[in-house]
């Protein structure tokens, strides 16, 4: 336990930060017949005790999750064990913290096997599979190659749509936004908020190492996109900047549920043109 504080304070130097668990810990069960509720009822474990009950937020992450996932859209697995508080940090983009007491649960990062049950674009249910890392920290050490992102004043820290559309062109230079995207963002949940935020950055990193003269469109990094299929490009159409109705039926998709990211490119400039976030076009 002193070494599950020394990591909490680590992680509140960078900012303010909220402990979030699955059940009340006071039912957690620290050892062998041993339980935090006894852990802190002793006197000498009082200024800890305080100090992570400043943090706690008390309601569980179920809570803090997206409202419209379904039991079984996704799951996690390290070592063998489902892992739902190592999932929820994933979909946070947040870290996840253990106590140091098992090889497996040790290290900066944890390897996670993530399975997604998605909507393919004819309307079939597929299992996707992938291995992804995860932010992990049990010992203080731990905590060293994430110090830059958690003292990060850069996109990591943009928590707000109106932060992230005001900041839009020195974040993401080669991407263009269809006015009508503001709306769309504000209407995103914090959860699909965060992981659309990852996607436009990977949407830039892919426009910036573009070169539209040799090829018609970028190599995406590290997301998965694809051209809508041919019976739903109906769907696609939006009012472009030059008020001209276009098709963008390039999209990405973020998770839990099926989260949408529609755009085209604009090979002539060398950008990418985003026209929709939500939830897939007709559902």
């Amino acid at each position: 336990m002193n070494e599950f504080v020394r990591v909490l304070r680590g992680a509140r130097a960078w900012r303010d930060i909220a402990l979030v668990t699955k059940a009340p810990l006071a039912s957690a069960e620290l050892a062998a017949g041993y339980h935090f509720q006894q852990w802190a009822a002793d006197n000498r474990n009082r200024t800890q005790r305080q100090f992570i009950k400043a943090l706690r937020n008390r309601a569980p992450f179920t809570d803090v999750l997206p409202q419209h996932a379904t039991p079984g859209d996704i799951e996690y697995e390290c070592a063998g064990e489902n892992v739902e508080g190592v999932g929820a940090a994933h979909l946070m983009d947040g870290l996840a913290v253990s106590l140091p007491l098992s090889l497996a649960w040790s290290g900066p990062w944890l390897n996670v096997t993530v399975r997604r049950l998605v909507e393919t674009d004819d309307g079939d249910l597929s299992l996707e599979q992938a291995a992804e890392p995860v932010r992990h920290a049990a010992r203080r050490a731990d905590l060293d190659p994430h110090e830059k992102w958690g003292c990060s004043a850069g996109l990591d820290a943009v928590d707000s749509a109106a932060q992230l559309w005001e900041q839009r062109a020195d974040f993401f230079p080669r991407l263009q936004f269809l006015p009508r995207v503001q709306d769309d963002l504000e209407r995103l949940e914090l959860s699909w908020f965060i992981q659309v935020r990852s996607l436009l950055a990977r949407l830039q990193a892919s426009a910036a190492a573009w070169n539209p003269d040799t090829s018609a469109l970028p190599e995406w990094q590290g997301a998965k996109i694809t051209p809508e299929h041919e019976q739903r490009k109906r769907l696609c159409f939006y009012r472009d900047l030059d008020g001209v109705d276009r098709c963008f039926d390039l999209h990405g998709r973020f998770t839990p549920g099926a989260g949408r990211l529609h755009f085209r490119s604009v090979r002539e400039e060398g950008a990418l043109r985003i026209a929709y976030i939500g939830r897939k076009l007709g559902s």
